[in-house]
């Protein structure tokens, strides 16, 4: 599953329940935007690879002090791909080593980072004696962005209506053994993505909103009942799914400090149980330290998919109680 970075996550969260700045705003857009383009290259390689290629996706090593990201790793034979995913607007060029468009020049090369990961792959790959060769493919994902390169250049870099035919030209020539020799190594080397470095400070959590938010519509008035909470909208949720969401959500915002009993009791709000919220913490979260009743647990500051993506299937049993009609 391919997982949003902290800080898209962090910025959607802040957004829900506050402003963001001028500079929160504009970040949580170009990180939106690339993140949906991500998606929609995945969406591209399902629909024409299927499961013929072997593919690791939000890569980050830790190469000899050499940190990278990688968007897509696609394999082929003995051909390894570097995939770098833009979802940039409007029409671009490449000349003379660097990227315009119109009368402006990007700073950052996306032409030499692309080298760079290659490089870096290549050492690792040397000293591991394993032979692949690594190419690396630049993809334009929007299709209403153009780019034109005026460079004479080795790497593969693709505008939006040249992606299927490189994809179905990779699922005509695969092959049908399988190697996973490659994927072992890099993972080896794989560190956690990026965390963010934005804080949320605690004058600016008491001016967040408190309570529950419907997924589907956003609004803070729910009805609780025993086992559900249920919008105005009429969309129903698992009350306990719900609950651990929204600690999560807790843990998210303030991903910088252990998950706190008292402050998540203020974050929920003055409608929801305590005890309920209680709990929860108890039954699904790691106490911070076994030897002490202080209310502090564990904080890996991340969204409810992704904090408990091992135990999801599990908890389809309890989105079953969505049926069951008791109130308190």
């Amino acid at each position: 599953m391919r997982k949003q970075i902290q800080e898209l996550s962090w910025l959607e969260a802040m957004k829900q329940r506050g402003q963001l700045s001028n500079d929160e705003q504009k970040s949580y857009q170009r990180l939106q935007r690339g993140f949906q383009g991500e998606l929609a290259f995945d969406q591209l390689c399902d629909h024409f690879l299927g499961n013929k290629i072997n593919c690791l996706d939000d890569v980050t090593i830790d190469y000899q002090g050499d940190v990278l990201q990688m968007d897509k790793i696609l394999n082929n034979k003995d051909i390894i791909y570097l995939i770098d995913i833009k979802n940039y607007q409007g029409n671009y060029i490449y000349k003379n080593n660097s990227l315009k468009t119109g009368d402006v020049t990007f700073t950052n090369n996306i032409i030499e980072q692309a080298r760079r990961s290659r490089r870096i792959f290549t050492q690792l790959f040397n000293k591991h004696h394993l032979q692949l060769t690594i190419k690396n493919v630049i993809v334009f994902i929007n299709d209403k962005s153009r780019i034109n390169l005026c460079d004479d250049l080795p790497e593969i870099v693709l505008n939006y209506e040249e992606i299927p035919t490189w994809l179905m030209s990779i699922s005509h020539d695969t092959q049908i053994t399988y190697r996973d020799d490659w994927q072992k190594l890099v993972q080896k080397y794989q560190v956690p993505s990026f965390k963010t470095s934005r804080i949320c400070t605690t004058e600016r959590f008491k001016q967040l909103e408190k309570g529950i938010h419907c997924e589907k519509c956003g609004s803070f008035s729910l009805k609780s009942n025993r086992y559900t909470l249920q919008c105005a909208c009429g969309h129903i949720e698992t009350k306990q799914i719900t609950f651990l969401g929204t600690i999560c959500e807790y843990g998210l915002i303030m991903h910088h400090l252990p998950l706190k009993r008292s402050e998540i009791v203020k974050f929920f709000g003055k409608n929801y149980s305590a005890d309920y919220i209680k709990n929860t913490l108890i039954n699904y979260f790691e106490p911070l330290n076994v030897n002490k009743k202080d209310g502090k647990y564990q904080n890996y500051g991340q969204p409810f998919d992704y904090w408990f993506e091992n135990e999801l299937i599990s908890f389809e049993k309890l989105e079953k109680r969505k049926n069951w009609q008791s109130n308190f």
